[in-house]
């Protein structure tokens, strides 16, 4: 028959925590792989050049919307959502008072001045048409 072993005493519980930890050596710890990292920030910045190209794009395209250019193409929101539209009518109002202030008239004014001249026009060229026959008679006469 064989005999067991005596199991191994083991030390007092006072004794483990009395004794000092050996730290790992730095050699066995296993560093970061520089190729990881590498990686990561690769992808980090190709994301980022993806959402500023993309913004880019999007900026473009309502830009090239509002002017009428290219095929810009303004987002599914519209512009009212933006408050574009009022902000359109804001900027005429108050180049309009701008304009109205330093003495240049209106639209309305222009036109009315357009109607006018064409009225004396008309009048004028009626005036020469009865006088200048007349007029020429006249000249006739005192040769």
């Amino acid at each position: 028959m064989k005999k067991r072993a005596a199991p191994a005493k083991k030390a007092p519980a006072a004794a483990r925590k009395t004794a000092p930890r050996k730290a790992a050596p730095a050699a066995s710890r296993k560093p970061a792989e520089p190729g990881k990292a590498e990686v990561l920030l690769r992808a980090g910045l190709k994301a980022l050049d993806n959402v500023r190209n993309d913004v880019a794009k999007r900026q473009a395209n309502v830009i090239e919307g509002l002017l009428g250019i290219g095929h810009g193409k303004v987002p599914s929101l519209g512009l009212d959502s933006f408050g574009i539209r009022k902000f359109e009518d804001v900027f005429d109002q108050r180049v309009a008072t701008a304009l109205q202030r330093l003495g240049i008239p209106g639209a309305d004014e222009v036109q009315a001045l357009r109607d006018e001249i064409a009225r004396l026009r008309e009048r004028v060229a009626q005036l020469e048409g009865t006088t200048g026959t007349a007029a020429s008679r006249g000249r006739r006469a005192q040769r």
